[in-house]
């Protein structure tokens, strides 16, 4: 019999230390700095995917808005065999190695009843582009002229359509082929118009426009009615 025993003693017993040693602490804090850095990345990635998402929806749209109000112009597009000063007209330059054109003619319009401007049918517009601030783009801007058939000293109004694009043309087709500069045949209209955007990624959008009153310049009056209008 144990000695210890025979007189009431009790054995000790040995306890092992708990707590972490400094290499287990050490690869605990690696892995868990790899993983913070891995979802670091996958959040800063997620939000430059939204913001390019963002970006890119924000060019698609005003490129829209811009090919809508360009389709809207040319649906009224008009030209009189008898009035030289409603001849369409179209050229095509190079800005800084960014081919623009700069699209002008005379359209029906709604007449404004509100504002300070007097009414009109008519309108002159222009569709011209200029260069960016930091001459990496071209810009998009429509100017309209009221009253354009009379001599008057109200001041055209401008506005900007669309910004940083690569480029803004404009293709013309008189019935046999399409080309890019106007008159190809007087004071006549072209029978459609194609406009063409490129945005800042070099995505290239086209729409092509009828113009309804192509072959009817004969019957549009001095006053710049139609005939029976």
């Amino acid at each position: 019999m144990n000695p210890r025993a025979r007189h009431g003693g009790s054995i000790p017993v040995r306890i092992a230390p708990t707590g972490f040693t400094l290499v287990e602490i050490l690869l605990t804090l690696a892995i868990l700095s790899t993983i913070l850095a891995l979802l670091l990345s996958a959040f800063t990635g997620a939000a430059r995917s939204l913001e390019m998402l963002s970006d890119r929806s924000g060019s698609f749209r005003q490129l829209r808005i811009a090919m809508d109000r360009i389709g809207s112009d040319l649906a009224g597009a008009l030209a009189s065999d008898a009035i030289e000063a409603t001849a369409l007209s179209c050229k095509t330059d190079d800005f800084s190695g960014k081919p623009a054109s700069t699209l002008i003619f005379t359209a029906f319009t709604l007449p404004e009843t509100a504002g300070a401007r007097p009414s009109s049918d008519i309108v002159k517009i222009r569709y011209f582009p200029k260069v960016s601030a930091d001459g990496r783009y071209i810009e998009l801007y429509r100017e309209q002229s009221d009253l354009p058939l009379v001599e008057n000293r109200i001041p055209t109004r401008e506005t900007r359509l669309a910004s940083r694009l690569l480029a803004f043309r404009v293709e013309l087709y008189d019935g046999k082929a399409w080309v890019k500069e106007w008159p190809a045949g007087g004071r006549k209209l072209p029978e459609k118009a194609a406009i063409v955007l490129k945005d800042f990624l070099g995505q290239e959008y086209r729409r092509t426009l009828s113009l309804p009153l192509a072959g009817q310049e004969a019957s549009v009056l001095l006053s710049g009615r139609r005939a029976g209008g």
